[in-house]
């Protein structure tokens, strides 16, 4: 890919990461825990921050919410690896270097 076009992928990529007002990162969890004599379905999201696993209630009414906003935190942790990598490749053919080497 030539350097202009990887500087306009990655513009495009940033703008649209800018342009993301909310997402979560982590995995909506939906299983079931006894309750009241019965079975009742149980829905929590599980994120690790600073590598200890926390877990947050998901009530039935806020499900679509959460699944909205875990599939924008999925396309954001996406765009955020391309940018990354458009970046290390503008630097490396900027500097005359796109093949390897230091």
């Amino acid at each position: 890919m030539k350097l202009k076009k990887m500087e306009m992928a990655r513009k495009r990529y940033l703008r649209e990461l800018r342009g993301m007002r909310e997402w979560i990162s982590g995995s909506l969890i939906v299983t079931a825990r006894k309750q009241g004599g019965g079975i009742s379905p149980f829905r929590y999201l599980s994120r690790s921050i600073g590598g200890k696993n926390r877990i947050t209630y998901v009530s039935k009414k806020h499900m679509g919410v959460f699944e909205k906003q875990l599939k924008n935190g999925k396309r954001a942790e996406w765009l955020l690896r391309e940018i990354s990598e458009l970046t290390v490749k503008i630097v490396k053919s900027a500097h005359g270097n796109a093949e390897g080497g230091k």
